[in-house]
């Protein structure tokens, strides 16, 4: 299995992942922009040359010293085999290698034991999560 930067000829795959899942939450062109951002990161999964997972995230650009995974997600098929932890080790790498001291998940509590338990991410701090929609306005 070979971990590397996410092209733009893997974003229909990464999405069709998704939708084996049934997640809907990303769209083309937040792939597509994700490719191209410089703060962000996205990597995926390739075996035989095809892509079964991937994570995205970023460099917050307003404190540099902090990274955030936005998801992490490998292929039904393909899970257990410990690509999930190879994706956010790699994720934190080349965090580091930018400068972020922190690598930090939002993520919901189904995903606290892969995160915390497999991944070795700690829990830090007590946030909650609130938003605003543009419909609210």
């Amino acid at each position: 299995m070979n971990i590397r930067k996410a092209r733009k000829e893997d974003l229909r795959v990464c999405l069709d992942i998704d939708h084996r899942d049934n997640e809907y939450y990303w769209k083309p062109q937040d792939l597509e922009n994700s490719v191209e951002d410089q703060h962000a990161i996205f990597l995926v999964a390739e075996e035989e040359q095809k892509v079964i997972g991937y994570i995205i995230g970023f460099i917050v650009p307003t404190k540099r010293a902090e990274a955030m995974i936005h998801v992490t997600r490998v292929d039904i098929p393909e899970r257990k085999r410990g690509i999930g932890k190879k994706l956010v080790d790699d994720f934190c790498k080349e965090a580091f290698k930018r400068g972020a001291d922190i690598v930090i998940a939002e993520i919901v509590p189904e995903l606290l034991g892969f995160y915390r338990d497999v991944c070795g991410l700690e829990e830090k701090g007590n946030w909650i999560a609130v938003g605003k929609g543009r419909e609210a306005q």
